[in-house]
């Protein structure tokens, strides 16, 4: 990492150097990254609550694993209740986030758990902020009422992909409008996130690249993006060494733990990226994406959108792009900083195949008579997103993305 580090304190970017000094970073969240860290839940709870609810996502991989085990043990061993709401898709829904509140609210609930992906952990968030706050969640998430208190949560994310343990946002679909919405606030920030390597082993092959990539796209997005400062991109480009270095041998040896650790830390490291600086237009097009087709896996959706997001964007930061060819490990001594920017791209689309990502989007049963209904979509309400990106599309600019992702 020394001629990545040098790179970053030692260049002088084209944002201005009083622009990428501009950084303001409070984390109220304590880490806990460490192997058997989920056995000491209980632990770590026992200044949050009496009794706790367990939000998992109803596919069963928590019991399956025995992960929600580890979890109902420890607080029992600390003498702390709980109870498990396990109604919760894989692209949480408001009506999901307002079960699990009933759910809360009648069994007396004092703090909230969350265990699996970013699903689980977002949607845990989410029913903290409605139970803090006192509202219906649909006027948080729609920005009608502003949340103004949360009961604690812990977060303990069991894929390498989201990084929400460590974030302010919590990203949740509006049936109605037929929109993913991001619920932004300081108070939804989990009080203790729990990072277990051995929980992500039994990630299957194409889940363990579809998670990294999600991972990938932050850190990407996070150090190319109109708000990006130099802290971020400090997060951004280790998260990106250690993708970068471990997710082919992830992919084909998954029981190998020392990988798993460094795909787990590059997430968190992903998440505290976009926490400080949030993502791009890659995001802004896969929400719609996958509130279109819910049962789109969204980093798999960020991997199919990626390389066309990159080609759009690489004229606009080809510095920036010429850089991360150096994170990357990528030759670049003799190239021009085009040539440097465009190697970053053919790495990203040659690294998809290489892990199993090879996918286009009518592989996903997406149907093209809808990218125009997405791009309206996006322009709705993935606007503040779509301007963070160094290049600013137009919505036929946009649909074009699309299409090269088709």
């Amino acid at each position: 990492m020394k001629n990545t580090f040098y790179t970053l304190f030692t260049k002088t970017y084209h944002l201005g150097a009083s622009s990428v000094f501009s950084i303001r970073f409070n984390l109220p969240t304590k880490i806990v990254f460490e192997r058997g860290a989920i056995t000491k839940v209980g632990f770590e709870a026992e200044d949050l609550g009496k009794k706790a609810l367990i939000v998992i996502t109803r596919g069963g991989s928590m019991i399956k694993f025995g992960y929600l085990g580890n979890v109902r043990l420890s607080l029992e061993s600390r003498g702390i209740k709980y109870v498990v709401y396990n109604n919760v898709s894989s692209n949480p829904r408001v009506d999901e986030v307002e079960k699990g509140v009933e759910v809360a609210e009648k069994e007396k609930c004092d703090f909230v758990v969350g265990l699996g992906g970013g699903s689980a952990i977002d949607t845990a968030k989410a029913i903290a902020a409605t139970l803090g706050s006192g509202k219906p969640f649909i006027k948080y998430l729609r920005r009608e009422k502003e949340i103004s208190a949360a009961y604690p949560v812990i977060a303990i994310p069991t894929t390498h992909g989201t990084g929400s343990e460590v974030d302010k946002y919590a990203v949740v679909t509006d049936v109605e409008r037929k929109a993913k919405l991001t619920v932004i606030s300081r108070h939804i920030y989990p009080k203790v996130a729990i990072l277990d390597p051995e929980t992500t082993v039994t990630l299957p092959p194409q889940l363990t690249a579809a998670t990294a990539f999600d991972a990938l796209s932050h850190a990407f997005e996070a150090y190319i993006n109109r708000s990006t400062n130099r802290l971020a991109r400090v997060f951004a480009a280790e998260s990106m060494k250690n993708i970068v270095e471990n997710i082919e041998y992830a992919v084909k040896h998954g029981l190998n733990i020392a990988v798993r650790t460094r795909l787990l830390w590059a997430s968190m490291l992903a998440g505290l990226a976009i926490d400080l600086v949030r993502t791009a237009l890659c995001h802004a097009m896969e929400h719609p994406l996958s509130a279109f087709y819910p049962h789109v896996h969204h980093g798999l959706g960020l991997s199919i959108l990626m390389p066309a997001w990159i080609k759009f964007t690489l004229e606009s930061a080809k510095e920036d792009f010429a850089e991360i060819a150096k994170i990357l490990g990528l030759k670049t001594e003799g190239l021009t900083i085009d040539q440097a920017a465009k190697a970053a791209y053919d790495f990203v689309a040659d690294l998809r195949k290489k892990v199993g990502l090879n996918f286009k989007l009518r592989d996903l049963g997406v149907k093209a008579e809808d990218i125009d209904a997405m791009v309206e979509n996006a322009f709705t309400y993935m606007k503040a997103l779509i301007e963070n990106n160094p290049r600013v599309p137009t919505k036929e600019e946009l649909k074009k993305i699309y299409l090269e992702s088709y």
